[in-house]
């Protein structure tokens, strides 16, 4: 949406402040991280991948379980 109303701006920020104000959003910062988002997942812009970052966010998850010290088992 921004990108078929930038024409009519001054700037990239000032369309997404139009955008953010014509879907009641309270900041075009929203708006600005969702196209930055959207720019790394398509390859545009350099960073972490939104599926990368799952994965990563997994892998300490599954990494810090399998750190965890082994409960004895009980004796019966």
């Amino acid at each position: 949406m921004v990108a078929e109303v930038r024409p009519d701006y001054p700037s990239e920020y000032a369309a997404m402040t139009a955008v953010a104000g014509m879907l009641g959003i309270g900041s075009p910062e929203t708006i600005r991280t969702w196209i930055r988002r959207q720019q790394v997942d398509a390859g545009d812009r350099p960073g972490v991948t939104t599926d990368a970052a799952v994965e990563i966010k997994r892998l300490k998850r599954e990494n810090a379980e399998l750190r965890r010290p082994v409960e004895p088992a009980p004796y019966t």
